[in-house]
């Protein structure tokens, strides 16, 4: 028999009493219990099945050599689904492979590294999860999905899709010295697009809030990739200081990586490739310290805020939530192809007057720049423009050489090179989509009706409308086959993507009526991310002894998230007998991508024609980023046209985009200080080719409220005993504007096509004429 010193037996016993275990729970409630319990090296596991409305909390204490595992029972991943969130609190946690997906946190953030306000995160990390489709259903509602306190927590290989409410997809806080100086690091991930958001709050990443912006944060974001983060201008907004930014690449991102407050950041060997698109940028700094150097920007064509770089003026004794002056920033050894000139002095205008100083531009390459080598606002002296390398068309300008480059090839990219100037090409690398985010994510591709269905539906059947959407799928049309009246008893709500359209052999338009005594708040209501096309139908506000209809079209009034479209042709719109009723109107909190709208008639309004002004708020929210009206009339309204309403001075956004191209507008807003056509706040505007005649008569025929910056444009337009064109610069009118009598066809039928031969046509017939002609 053989024996075993006493001494040996008992490590045995104490080994067997510390070995790392293994424990499968399938309840938050036994997550919680097992994760407390939890010894160093011990590994939780979740079990295999969608986790549905749970409240998630782990705390507990591992250590640096044995952290404190959690993750799934068996493959990459477990689905979070519902009302769900995640806390997390204590010491050197590692939390692997959850799939937040069809859901929204109840309250607080998706995942908090905190439990409470004395239990935070350190030395902690999430990998391997993805979130997507889990927005809250209303896009005001703010909340980040990933929010991180306490130090030295980190969030790698994680994939984002496309967060749709407000709030940054990932936050790091410095409300107090337990969050600063916190070497937080957010590396790996793939951020994998964001649309549009149509206000302030649509950043990606946000570390640290103005009040906190003179603490120091020292997170790095670091190899990451973005790719279409188009929430608002900036897609990562540093808001505090000594953070390292590094080695990400930025593709097709509407916005810029913004210095926003804080000092002494660090912006190194990042790639930001626009691929020609509008709007797409690269670095902005404002405030002190900065060192911006080894990055690479190609093909971006976004300007003032979205300049590939843009330095900003600042504000004399600036309250901490605007602009410090730029002193002491260097910006080296970048290279710059085919890009809009770099931007100094961005911003400047009565407030921002501090001009950058102490900024030495240095070392860079320029190869192609488009239109100028930069643009300098100030011209005193404040940017030293010294050493730079310059190839391409442009004539060289002091503080650059001519020089002649190679190529260097990464990803499949060729970029040109020098060894002297621009980026060291040869030693860096660029991250690549299979190096970052969640290995096991692959996006659903949503199949496409390549075959649409097409429903179609007589006058005495017009109650099936809605049981006939319920069957449709996205791309199926109805279409109304009888003209006369199609009499409705309840609103239409169209919650996919569908075509209601007019047979095409119909002499005459379906025109759609209330068959009820209650009022209706639309004929046809969009929901949640539809996209609705009508064509050829009528909408008649008033019929016999009906209820009224408040709008021909609107979008919901319910919580929105996701943008809607409308696309309409060939409709008409009349009797709509209140102040507060309109042809089509957008409710307050929804958001059109696009409004597009043409060949058709507006009439006998009393209240607006296209009613896109409900966000009344000033917070620079709006309620269409493109709306285009072509070849419409609108004639005998008593409100506005067209009224688009962008208050207060927010900068994040680029629209409303609007485009109002060959239409008429006969006797609308002949009130005291009233506006034929109101675009206040619109940031691009085109009125062109368009007929004003007996408008605007006791104010203006065209309103806007436009800064300095705005493009807007009137051109080839007439106005005939109309009011004035209202604008805060003067900059808008164009060299063609008439102001001769128009002759139409015939008014009392509606057709304000002009006569050929009458003055107005022959006038303008080379240019394009104007009006509309239906």
């Amino acid at each position: 028999m053989t024996k075993f010193p006493i001494s040996f037996l008992a490590l045995l016993f104490i080994a067997s009493l510390t070995k790392a275990a293994d424990v499968l729970v399938s309840t938050p409630q036994e997550l919680k219990s097992a994760v407390a319990k939890a010894k160093p090296g011990d590994v939780i596991l979740l079990k295999n099945k969608v986790w549905n409305d749970v409240q998630l909390v782990v705390s507990g204490k591992g250590t640096k050599e044995k952290p404190i595992w959690v993750k799934p029972e068996n493959g990459d991943k477990v689905q979070i689904s519902g009302k769900s969130n995640l806390k997390i609190g204590g010491e050197f946690i590692i939390i692997k492979g959850l799939h937040f997906k069809s859901g929204y946190s109840p309250k607080d953030h998706v995942v908090n590294f905190r439990i409470d306000n004395d239990n935070l995160a350190n030395n902690c990390r999430i990998t391997q999860f993805a979130i997507e489709d889990f927005s809250q259903p209303e896009r005001f509602k703010g909340d980040s999905w990933v929010t991180l306190w306490g130090k030295n927590n980190r969030v790698d290989h994680c994939t984002f899709t496309n967060k749709l409410n407000a709030g940054p997809v990932i936050i790091a806080e410095l409300n107090d010295e337990r969050s600063q100086q916190n070497y937080h690091s957010i590396d790996s991930n793939y951020f994998n697009g964001r649309q549009r958001f149509g206000s302030n709050g649509g950043e990606t990443i946000r570390i640290g809030v103005s009040r906190y912006s003179l603490t120091a944060s020292k997170t790095q974001i670091v190899h990451n990739l973005f790719e279409r983060c188009n929430g608002e201008v900036e897609i990562v907004s540093i808001k505090s200081g000594e953070n390292n930014i590094s080695f990400n690449t930025f593709v097709e991102c509407e916005g810029s990586l913004v210095l926003r407050h804080g000092s002494k950041n660090v912006v190194q060997g990042n790639l930001f490739l626009g691929n020609n698109k509008p709007f797409t940028g690269g670095v902005r700094v404002i405030n002190p310290g900065h060192h911006v150097f080894d990055n690479v920007f190609k093909d971006l064509k976004g300007t003032a805020f979205r300049s590939p770089l843009a330095v900003m003026n600042g504000v004399p004794n600036s309250l901490i939530n605007r602009y410090y002056q730029v002193v002491d920033a260097k910006i080296e050894r970048n290279t710059f192809i085919n890009c809009e000139p770099s931007l100094f002095g961005t911003g400047k205008d009565a407030e921002r007057t501090l001009s950058p100083q102490s900024v030495i531009f240095s070392k860079n390459l320029l190869v192609q720049p488009v239109k100028a080598l930069y643009v300098d606002e100030n011209k005193d002296g404040g940017i030293a423009i010294k050493d730079n390398a310059l190839q391409g068309d442009l004539p060289t300008q002091e503080g650059f050489v001519n020089k002649k480059t190679t190529n260097v090839t990464i990803n499949g990219i060729s970029f040109p090179y020098l060894a002297d100037y621009g980026a060291p090409l040869k030693k860096m690398k660029f991250v690549q989509k299979k190096d970052v985010g969640a290995s096991w994510y692959q996006q659903e591709i949503k199949a496409v009706n390549t075959q649409p269905k097409i429903v179609k539906i007589s006058a005495k059947e017009s109650n099936s409308i809605q049981r006939a959407i319920a069957k449709l799928s996205d791309g199926d049309i109805i279409e109304l086959t009888d003209t006369g009246f199609y009499s409705v008893d309840d609103e239409i709500i169209v919650d996919k993507s569908i075509t209601i359209r007019a047979a095409a052999e119909l002499k005459s338009k379906p025109i759609l009526v209330n068959g009820s005594s209650k009022t209706l708040p639309a004929f046809i209501t969009i929901d949640n991310g539809a996209t609705l096309k009508v064509s050829g139908i009528a909408f008649k506000g008033a019929y016999g002894s009906g209820g009224d209809v408040r709008c021909g079209i609107r979008s919901t009034e319910l919580p929105m998230n996701k943008p809607y479209k409308a696309f309409i042709d060939r409709c008409e719109f009349y009797d709509y007998n209140e102040g507060s009723f309109a042809g089509f109107k957008g409710s307050k909190s929804t958001l059109a991508d696009s409004l597009v709208i043409t060949n058709s008639l507006f009439r006998n309004i009393s209240g607006t024609g296209i009613n896109l002004a409900e966000e009344r708020d000033d917070k620079g929210i709006y309620g269409a980023e493109y709306t285009v009206v072509k070849n419409c009339v609108f004639t005998n309204i008593l409100g506005s046209a067209i009224n688009v309403y962008r208050g207060g001075n927010d900068e994040s956004t680029l629209g409303p985009f609007v485009t109002i191209e060959n239409c008429t507008i006969n006797e609308v807003d002949n009130r005291e200080q009233g506006s034929a056509l109101r675009l206040l706040g619109a940031q691009y505007a085109r009125v062109l080719h368009t007929n004003f005649v007996n408008s605007g008569q006791g104010g203006r025929s065209l309103e806007f409220r436009e800064f300095r910056w705005d493009d807007i444009l009137v051109d080839h337009c007439n106005f005939y005993q109309s009011g004035k064109v209202d604008t805060y610069y003067n900059k808008a009118l164009g060299k063609q504007i008439f102001e001769i009598k128009p002759e139409f066809v015939n008014i009392k039928e509606f057709n304000f096509n002009l006569k050929d031969g009458s003055a107005l046509s022959s006038k303008t017939k080379a240019a394009g004429g104007v009006g509309a002609s239906l």
